[in-house]
């Protein structure tokens, strides 16, 4: 089930593990992302990277992402991955992403100060976790770093402190060596770096981006100097293209996919700490539950035409951070007390109260509404059954293998 990110990512601060973020770009990945969580009884953080989604619809993907998640037996969060811009962080807050990374990065201090700083504002309006970037970590998710060239960029801890301080962003990705993709040669990392970084930010999760070609050793101490999230998708695409060579027929390729991706995932979970850690932190992050906002409303002899208000404000209260879904409507029956409707959904509680203090959404209500709907009724629901598209359980199909599984929960 979808939790409570800063909980859930708090939880592997407290207790000295890291989270897998694992980037995926269809819903082959999502299901062995799935499949191997659930073997390792792992929390997971589904992620995308803003660089890849030109390759597919986002808001197609996103609606299946969190239909998955909202039936998984694990605690989950859906993160949108080295965000560009307010406007592309403001779309995420409305497709079902549960935290937000602004990349800034490539920016001058006072730059990504200024813009992370912005885009922390922006997510914590909407409840969310904000994860900014210090230092430089050459390429971008799943492209070699010698695509996108330059030199490493190690973060200092003192302009960690002073950076989180002044974007009072929630989570830091640092750089300590990692590249995004696979270099040819070993990267040389500094734990001695994360440490400090650490010990300058006892309370704040550390992030590791390129967390791809690493041995088990070089993985155990990131874990011990501090990191609390590492971001993964070169190797799931590597060992899932790998595991489907010689296949031919579609079926075969994409569960020889899913399989390797699941492995993946339950090998690097078991690595980090996370693997067995799922029912902990069910009992510490509290449930993550959209808001039904429904009115229910008559229309005043004499008013505009309401048809072009609906229209108005479905355009205009759609584009508000945290709206998830907007939609106006007309009864059936004829002669029902309440003819009109208005159903909206947002991200969160936060959300919705954003939402209600927002200067676009209370100039629409007073001016174009409220005067001529004066006879309403406004009620607030979190749905707690029947949440999917269906409530059929989901099953894995009968060819499916079990892979190796980490230690079970206990209790």
């Amino acid at each position: 089930m979808l939790v409570d990110p800063f909980a859930l990512l708090d939880h592997a601060r407290r207790h000295g593990y890291a989270v897998g973020a694992y980037d995926l770009i269809d819903t082959t990945m999502l299901d062995g992302i799935l499949r191997g969580g659930e073997a390792a009884r792992a929390p997971l953080i589904l992620s995308v990277a803003e660089v890849h989604t030109h390759q597919f619809d986002e808001a197609s993907l996103l609606a299946a992402v969190v239909t998955a998640a909202d039936a998984s037996p694990l605690p989950i969060a859906i993160h949108y991955d080295h965000g560009s811009t307010i406007e592309r962080l403001t779309k995420a807050t409305q497709l079902g992403y549960t935290s937000l990374m602004y990349d800034g990065s490539h920016l001058p201090w006072d730059e990504n100060v200024a813009a992370t700083r912005a885009a922390a504002q922006l997510a914590h309006r909407v409840g969310m976790p904000l994860e900014g970037e210090i230092g430089y970590v050459p390429g971008q998710e799943g492209i070699d770093s010698e695509l996108h060239p330059g030199p490493i960029q190690y973060t200092d801890p003192d302009e960690a402190r002073a950076f989180v301080a002044a974007t009072e962003c929630n989570w830091l990705a640092v750089s300590i060596g990692t590249v995004h993709g696979r270099l040819r040669d070993a990267p040389a990392l500094d734990f001695a770096r994360l440490a400090a970084i650490r010990a300058a930010l006892p309370e704040t999760p550390l992030v590791i981006h390129g967390g791809t070609g690493l041995t088990d050793e070089e993985y155990r101490n990131l874990v011990a100097a501090g990191a609390n999230k590492i971001n993964y998708y070169t190797a799931l695409v590597e060992a899932a293209a790998a595991a489907a060579q010689g296949a031919w027929r579609w079926e075969a390729i994409r569960e020889a996919a899913i399989s390797a991706i699941a492995a993946e995932v339950v090998r690097t979970s078991t690595l980090w700490g996370a693997a067995g850690q799922a029912e902990a932190v069910l009992a510490y992050a509290a449930p993550l539950r959209p808001v039904e906002h429904v009115i229910f409303h008559r229309w005043a002899e004499g008013a505009p035409e309401v048809e072009a208000m609906q229209q108005l404000g479905v355009a205009t209260l759609g584009k508000l951070p945290g709206v998830r879904r907007i939609a106006a409507g007309t009864a059936l029956t004829a002669q029902s007390p309440y003819p009109y409707l208005w159903t909206m959904t947002f991200a969160n509680q936060q959300a919705l109260a954003a939402f209600r203090a927002d200067e676009h959404h209370v100039q629409f209500a007073d001016t174009h509404f409220r005067p001529w709907a004066t006879n309403r009724v406004t009620i607030d629901f979190i749905l707690t059954f029947g949440r999917g598209p269906c409530v059929t359980p989901r099953s894995l199909p009968p060819s499916a293998q079990p892979v190796a599984t980490a230690p079970r929960w206990k209790g």
